[in-house]
């Protein structure tokens, strides 16, 4: 995967060995001309993102955090996915006669309450997706606030798994985090194969075995 914007001369790439890189942007005018361009995915915002010689599809692979302290784990992607794992899985071998056993229950039951009350009314059909029982219910993805380490690996890992991301895009996560939770950090994106790509607005002490851009207040590419 690359990462290349019309206005540098460098590029970052991420690799099965190297799962994170930084872009540190201290002018303001180039930072708010990045930021656009990742707000704005178009031939002329001059931020390119490309995964095995093709470009990305930004919408669907990329995931933008403007505030990792606000992260959606119930976010309409990850929510979708899941309602079609649960379909799929109450579909399955293991499940098949349990799920037609239970739509059953719930047709009789509804039957049973009509009845009851003399409507003019009908169960038209059993036939009906474990998601609409899902969606009734609530069903949620649960998050785990103890630890913020653990709490953006188990985001990524989530939207990786249900989403389909493949890159995920921090804006200033390092002004937020101490450098032993950042040592951690790295080590789980190697540990889960996950990608991210910060981009910080002021210089920290560079990161062992981190590629990164620097932008400084002149505009100079360092």
């Amino acid at each position: 995967m690359r990462f290349a914007h019309i206005d540098l001369q460098k590029e970052l790439n991420w690799d099965e060995n190297h799962h994170l890189n930084e872009l540190v942007i201290e002018s303001p005018i180039f930072l708010r001309k990045i930021l656009r361009g990742l707000a704005n995915q178009n031939a002329d915002s001059g931020v390119s993102f490309t995964g095995q010689g093709e470009a990305m599809n930004f919408a669907k692979e990329i995931d933008v955090v403007y505030n990792p302290l606000h992260l959606d784990f119930n976010n309409r992607r990850a929510m979708s996915t899941l309602l079609k794992m649960l379909v799929k899985t109450s579909l399955s071998e293991d499940f098949y006669t349990e799920t037609n056993e239970f739509k059953a229950r719930v047709v009789r039951y509804l039957d049973k309450i009509v009845d009851s009350e003399n409507f003019v009314f009908e169960v038209a059909t059993g036939d009906f997706a474990l998601d609409d029982i899902a969606k009734a219910v609530n069903i949620h993805i649960v998050d785990d606030e103890d630890d913020f380490v653990e709490l953006l690996t188990d985001y990524m890992s989530m939207m990786s798994e249900l989403a389909g991301i493949k890159l995920f895009v921090f804006l200033n996560l390092r002004t937020i985090l101490l450098d032993e939770e950042m040592e951690r950090l790295i080590k789980n994106l190697k540990n889960h194969q996950l990608d991210v790509f910060l981009i910080e607005s002021r210089q920290v002490v560079k990161l062992h075995d981190v590629e990164r851009i620097i932008i400084d207040s002149d505009l100079c590419e360092l």
